[in-house]
């Protein structure tokens, strides 16, 4: 369930790629990531432990996120025999997502390049994101589909029906001037 100002976002953590250490070392294993938004809250990813440079996460989360945010963190991290380093960090503007109208539901894949904490690049972060809708044709805020869903039998638009017989798609109005 979602607060009354905010969204839920389903947020995958795919992979990552070319990860290094500061000097350019090769990341050997123990690589996770942190997910921030602006509540104190955050969520840590499983560790991949087994593919280096290139670790694979795959992990799924439900992020809430507020209405007036306009990006969130990734962070991610390798913890080895000298500690917890920071590999790299992305700002995800959540512009990305939510700009254009998209069906409610509709999986966005993203790809980010991350900078270490002196800005220079450090490898490349995969993720999907997903604007959840609260309940049937109403979408959790932010979505762009402004209301609209698609219900198998046509668009669902406050409680009537139109367009029988469509099964998706996007509706947008433009005004006309005479």
């Amino acid at each position: 369930m979602t607060k009354p100002n905010s969204r839920i976002l389903e947020l995958t953590i795919i992979s990552g790629e070319s990860l290094t250490l500061a000097g350019n070392r090769r990341i050997k294993k123990n690589t996770y990531v942190i997910i921030k938004t602006e509540s104190t809250n955050s969520q840590i990813s499983n560790m991949d432990t087994e593919n280096g440079p290139y670790p694979i996460w795959g992990q799924k989360f439900n992020v809430n996120m507020p209405m007036h945010a306009t990006f969130f963190t990734l962070e991610v991290r390798c913890k080895n025999s000298y500690g917890d380093h920071a590999v790299g960090s992305v700002n995800v503007p959540v512009s990305d997502f939510t700009r254009w109208y998209f069906p409610v539901d509709y999986l966005h894949f993203l790809s980010y390049r991350l900078r270490d904490r002196y800005g220079e690049r450090n490898g490349i972060i995969n993720l999907s994101v997903k604007v959840k809708s609260e309940d049937e044709g109403v979408g959790a805020g932010g979505g762009g589909s402004m209301g609209c869903s698609s219900a198998g039998t046509g668009w669902k638009y406050g409680g009537g029906r139109m367009g029988q017989g469509v099964a998706q798609g996007v509706v947008v109005g433009v005004p006309y001037r005479y």
